[in-house]
This record gives C-alpha cells, sequence and structure tokens, in this order.
C-alpha cells in the first residue's frame, strides 16, 4: 500500500487508531470472565460488558454537535483522556459494580474520539476514495484489534488482570502523545470545523433518512452478533464447556480480527468500484451462514477458521456502513449521520451482552446462534431496497 497522496493528519490518525484499539482490545474478549472472577453472575456479567456501552449511547449523536463547538481535536483529545482514566479505575475494581462504571468512563471517551476521528477521515476525501481511504484507516485500527485481542489470554496470564488494565491505559496515553505533540490534526481540525455546519434542526432530517435508518438497522444486527455472541457468551462458552484456555480464547479473537483487517484493506475499495450495497448484502447473508454454522463446530481449528471467515463477512458490513452513512445526508450532516449511525451499534452492544447472557443460561448458547443468524437475515430485505447517492454509483463506473 502506497501512503502518496494521504495527508500526515491521515496517517496519524491511523497510528493513533491503531494504539487505541490495541489497548482497549488488550482486555476485551476476557472482561466476562474477569467480571465473573470478582463475583458477577448471570445477566450482571453482561452488563459488566455492557457497561462500557451504555455509556457510548449516550454521547453518540451529542459528539458531533461537541466536535462541531469545540473543534475535532479538543473533542479527540478529551475523548482519550476518558478512556486513560477509566482503564485506570478498571485496574484497582474489587466488584462487579465497579467494574461497571470503570467501563462506562471509557465508554464516554470512546464516541468523542472515534465518532469524531471518523468524521475527520471522511470529510478529508471525495466520494471516489472514500471507501478505501475508510477502509484502509479502520483496517489499521483493527490490527490493533489483532494485537490486543490475540495477546489477551498470554498477557493477562502472564501478569494479571489488574496490571493489564494499567497496560491498556499506557497504551492509550501514548495514542494522546500522538494526537497532542504534532501540529498536523489540530491544523486540519479547524481548517474542517469552519468549513461545516450543524443545528439542532437538522437532526429531524437526518433521523428520518430513509437510507440512514436502512444503515443503522444493519449495524445494529451485527453488533447483537458480535457483541452478544462473540465478545460474551462464546468466552464463556469456549473455556467452561469445551476447555480451551484463556491463551486459546485470545488466539480464536484474533482469528477473526485477522479476517477482519483482511477484509478493511479490500471491501472498501471493492465498494469504490461496485457500490456500497452489494458488498453490505454480501456482508450480513455470509454472516448469517457463517453464524449458524458455528454452532456445531467444536474443534479448535474449526473455530478459528470460522471466526476467521466472520471477521471477513462482518468487516464488509463494518467498512460500508458508515461510508452509506455519510453518504445518505448532505456534507454538513455527516457528523450527526455519523453520531445517529454509531448509537445503533452500541444499542446493539447493549442489548446483545444482555439478552445473549439471558438466553444462553435459560435455554442454552446453541439459541443464541439462531436468534443473531436469523436477525442478520432480515436485514437483507431492506437492504435490497437500499439506494445509493449518483455519485457513488458514478465513481465506481
Amino acid at each position: 500500500m502506497s501512503w502518496k497522496g494521504y495527508s500526515f493528519s491521515y496517517i496519524l490518525l491511523c497510528i493513533i487508531a491503531l494504539l487505541v484499539m490495541s489497548g482497549t482490545s488488550l482486555l476485551t474478549p476476557l472482561i466476562s470472565i474477569f467480571a465473573k472472577q470478582i463475583g458477577a453472575t448471570g445477566v450482571v456479567i453482561g452488563f459488566a460488558v455492557a457497561g462500557y456501552w451504555v455509556s457510548r449511547v449516550l454521547l453518540e449523536i451529542p459528539s458531533g454537535f461537541i466536535s462541531h463547538k469545540f473543534g475535532y481535536y479538543r473533542t479527540m483529545v478529551l475523548g482519550l483522556i476518558l478512556t486513560v482514566l477509566g482503564g485506570i479505575l478498571c485496574a484497582f475494581v474489587a466488584n462487579p459494580l465497579q467494574l461497571v462504571l470503570g467501563r462506562a468512563l471509557m465508554g464516554l471517551g470512546a464516541p468523542l474520539f472515534f465518532a469524531t476521528a471518523t468524521t475527520l477521515v471522511l470529510n478529508l476525501f471525495d466520494s471516489d476514495r472514500r471507501g478505501g481511504a475508510m477502509g484502509v484507516f479502520q483496517g489499521i485500527e483493527f490490527v490493533g484489534t489483532i494485537l490486543g485481542s490475540t495477546f489477551s489470554g498470554y498477557i493477562v496470564t502472564m501478569f494479571d488482570f489488574n496490571m493489564s488494565f494499567l497496560l491498556s491505559s499506557s497504551m492509550v496515553v501514548a495514542a494522546l502523545a500522538l494526537l497532542t505533540l504534532p501540529p498536523y490534526i489540530r491544523a486540519e481540525s479547524k481548517e474542517q470545523v469552519a468549513r461545516s455546519f450543524l443545528s439542532l434542526s437538522t437532526m429531524k432530517e437526518v433521523l428520518w433518512n430513509r437510507s440512514l435508518l436502512i444503515v443503522s438497522s444493519a449495524t445494529f444486527a451485527e453488533f447483537i452478533m458480535s457483541s452478544g455472541i462473540i465478545m460474551t457468551v462464546f468466552p464463556l462458552y469456549a473455556n467452561e464447556e469445551l476447555g480451551f484456555t484463556l491463551t486459546s480464547i485470545g488466539l480464536l479473537m484474533g482469528a477473526r480480527s485477522v479476517g477482519f483487517v483482511v477484509s478493511m484493506f479490500t471491501m472498501g475499495a471493492i465498494s469504490d468500484r461496485i457500490g456500497r450495497r452489494p458488498v453490505l448484502l454480501f456482508g450480513l447473508a455470509a454472516t448469517s451462514v457463517l453464524l449458524f454454522t458455528m454452532s456445531f463446530i467444536g474443534s479448535f481449528i474449526g473455530l478459528a477458521s470460522i471466526i476467521f471467515l466472520i471477521g471477513i463477512t462482518t468487516g464488509a458490513i463494518w467498512i460500508v456502513c458508515p461510508v452509506l452513512a455519510a453518504e445518505a445526508v448532505l456534507p454538513h450532516q455527516r457528523g450527526a449521520a455519523i453520531g445517529t449511525y454509531r448509537t445503533f451499534f452500541d444499542l446493539g452492544s447493549i442489548l446483545g451482552p444482555i439478552v445473549m447472557s439471558g438466553v444462553m443460561e435459560s435455554v442454552g448458547i446453541s439459541v443464541c446462534f439462531y436468534i443473531a443468524s436469523g436477525l442478520l437475515l432480515a436485514n437483507l430485505i431492506p437492504t435490497l431496497s437500499l439506494r445509493e447517492r449518483a455519485t457513488v454509483i458514478a465513481s465506481a463506473s
């Protein structure tokens, strides 16, 4: 991949996102296990995982207005500071409630950084390069997920959960230094905000945008699956019923991340050529089939293969949805559109762990796979009617 034609701001954002995701992913696959170790049971485990997302949902849409008022740069700085403080708090928790609060503080920082950074990246490129640029950005971002998820079990085994949280926070501190010390993002932030216009009156038009609602629904279904199954009930199932070690579980999560990054570096550019809708349809249909198949597999190699493929198919969903959300509205409404889209994946991430942990405890994990698979399939029908803006199709020809 050549970096020719990319600004220093974009390159720095990629590196910063890599560090933040490496740090925050270092504990994510094992949060449900840590919660159980400090006394959480049943649905409380789901709340421990979802605490991060509960607070996120409160700031997703407001983050667009905050970044407009205070600038992209200041908003991202505040987001990383809150993430660091939340990670430090998690390092010293003694019960599930404290873990939920620490995760919630990290969740407040997430939209302020990630939603703002996503909007800034989208604004840096025209439609004919936007999909590819977003794919590269999120691909590099989720190289961090590979590093964090893959070595999560190893790091926790070598140290412990408390020290691992401190290591996670130190990586976000390094990202904060890269954001604040070089002048490029700060300067780019001033220029982009100066061009933008956002008011509360735009929200009604944004929220009733049909294409945005379709994209948001598909995102909601994907996050019900990702957060509810892959990140919550599956680690417990793999550890307690299949007998996998923490290191093995971390490697399984890493397999998904590898597939995800493969998708990120390819699906964005493909969507620039053939359109966003075909890529989204592929992601929804293939993930549904793979998830159903996963319920019948118990071997490490088999699960690693399925989870790797799920990484590719969910990556297709992740890369096109924010681009579709941004292109569904007028340029000055992009911050609000990204906030709306991210609100739906936060809602999926809140409900997924709570609902799926309850279903697993009541009727078993197989039903969790079937519910999530059906929800993804149900989104195929509205997605078939999704209309893309003419500029996107023209750039593909």
